[in-house]
């Protein structure tokens, strides 16, 4: 009976964890994991309550081991009220001694960056589109992109 109670304590603990998160989405249909220079990945979400002060962050996934310091990219947010903003971002993915800055299983990496700190995070539909700003015709060994949006501890 009591390790039944531990094991339903520990899966609420775990499930209670990412209450802070309000929107999360991942792309990865990149062909032969390149991402095209005309290519735009357009994430939406609804808020449906005001919130509090919230990150949106910008995560990236790609090949270990990847040939450039940082991935220039270019974020526009839309808001609820039609604004748009227009963020550039230089997404940063090996430090300074080479290592890759991301989470890395095998040979493959994510990479978590804060892009915009809303202070108050409105009721209404958002849109994110994110395009590779790289100067080739395509930025290559990308796994995917996304946004997560959440609540500051």
């Amino acid at each position: 009976m009591k390790a039944k109670f531990v094991l339903i304590t520990l899966l609420f603990t775990f499930l209670s964890c990412n209450k802070s998160k309000i929107h999360d989405d991942f792309d990865s249909s990149f062909d032969n994991n390149r991402w095209d220079a005309t290519d735009v990945r357009v994430f939406e979400f609804e808020n449906t309550q005001s919130e509090a002060v919230c990150d949106l962050k910008l995560h990236f996934g790609h090949i270990s081991g990847f040939q450039f310091k940082e991935v220039p990219l270019e974020v526009e947010i839309t808001s609820p009220d039609g604004k748009s903003e227009v963020l550039p971002v230089a997404m940063k993915l090996i430090d300074e001694s080479g290592k890759d800055i991301g989470d890395c299983t095998g040979d493959i990496c994510d990479v978590f960056q804060t892009i915009k700190t809303f202070q108050n995070l409105e009721k209404g539909k958002y849109k994110v589109a994110v395009k590779s700003k790289f100067t080739g015709p395509y930025l290559p060994n990308v796994l995917g992109v996304g946004i997560v949006v959440e609540k500051q501890k």
